[in-house]
């Protein structure tokens, strides 16, 4: 029997302006918020504690694929705030710097 594997693709994108007036670009990817839909992804991501709380949940499962499309400035402001391995935490400060 043949195993097929399917990955994360970014189904869009989504622009935001930061409290801070800075503009990001943040990835779509299906499965990083488990309980919502492709469709109900961007509408649900409308502000700046709803996409870090996104990010976040990224920096905790998604492989680096997937997180290099993020934006490097926002990653490593979220890692400050994000709660993962020791390990991980290392390995990916390490692939941001």
């Amino acid at each position: 029997m043949k195993r097929t594997y399917s990955y994360v693709k970014k189904v869009g994108t989504l622009r935001y302006e930061l409290s801070t007036g800075q503009e990001i670009d943040i990835p779509l990817f299906p499965g990083i918020l488990k309980h919502l839909s492709v469709r109900d992804l961007p509408k649900s991501l409308n502000s700046q504690a709803a996409l870090r709380k996104y990010t976040c949940e990224a920096l905790k499962s998604a492989p680096w694929p997937v997180l290099r499309e993020f934006p490097r400035s926002w990653l490593i402001a979220c890692m400050e705030k994000v709660e993962i391995r020791e390990g991980r935490k290392r390995a990916l400060m390490f692939l941001l710097s």
